[in-house]
């Protein structure tokens, strides 16, 4: 069964989207959520709209907001790639870089209809939300903790168990485009003593860290980051 690939930026922030979704039905982080009210404030109603027709108007918020090398361009509309000659003087590159970056912001703001000369910085054209630096984030595995949190939570957390990991499988399958399962759900239950479907206990272990995970990066949306310095993202 072909498996999901999560790469593009657009798929992360759908995550991110979808997991401030979870975090806000998390009664212990209605304080995180309160703390961060201002950061968010931006994104406007997630509850209650998909992230589709959300990202139409909030796509503009998002982007690379840090310096970085690269080896490779991809094109983006909040990153403006130059290239540096390093046979002059810094002091000289810094000042033509910045000179650049400001025409571009200007075009920017100019295109949306907005005076530059009327915003208190230029860059308020260009993204306000990125990914925690310096984590790799895997989003197949990020995919799949969130769609089986939100199954969790969706059940009221229920015990952690062959009767819970079949729900999800249920479910998973029953979609009508996508009925992929995670992998560590693609080996199924075998009968015990008394002929009952159960899964292997290393499956219900595997399936008990990803909700703690999934948990875990809940409690980092809620705090304004995503995903967070947790480890299986």
């Amino acid at each position: 069964m072909k498996q999901p690939i999560i790469r593009s930026q657009r798929q992360l922030y759908r995550l991110w989207f979808e997991f401030l979704k979870l975090a806000k039905k998390e009664p212990d982080l209605q304080d995180y959520l309160s703390q961060s009210a201002d950061f968010y404030s931006p994104w406007g109603d997630v509850e209650n709209q998909p992230f589709d027709s959300w990202w139409q108007k909030h796509k503009n918020l998002f982007g690379q907001t840090v310096v970085t090398e690269v080896d490779r361009v991809v094109r983006a509309d909040n990153v403006l790639y130059v290239a540096i000659p390093l046979n002059q003087p810094s002091s000289r590159s810094i000042t033509d870089v910045k000179a650049l970056i400001e025409e571009r912001q200007r075009n920017q703001l100019l295109s949306r209809g907005v005076d530059p000369s009327s915003v208190k910085s230029l860059s308020a054209a260009f993204g306000q939300y990125s990914f925690t630096q310096g984590v790799e984030i895997r989003g197949r595995v990020l995919y799949e903790i969130q769609l089986m949190y939100s199954i969790w939570q969706e059940l009221g957390k229920p015990p952690i168990n062959s009767a819970y990991v079949t729900d999800v499988v249920k479910r998973l399958r029953s979609r009508p485009r996508s009925k992929w399962t995670p992998y560590l759900l693609q080996i199924d239950p075998m009968p015990d003593k008394k002929g009952n479907l159960r899964y292997d206990e290393g499956q219900l272990r595997q399936v008990r860290r990803y909700l703690t995970k999934g948990y875990a990066v809940c409690k980092s949306v809620a705090q304004g980051k995503f995903p967070g310095r947790n480890d299986l993202q």
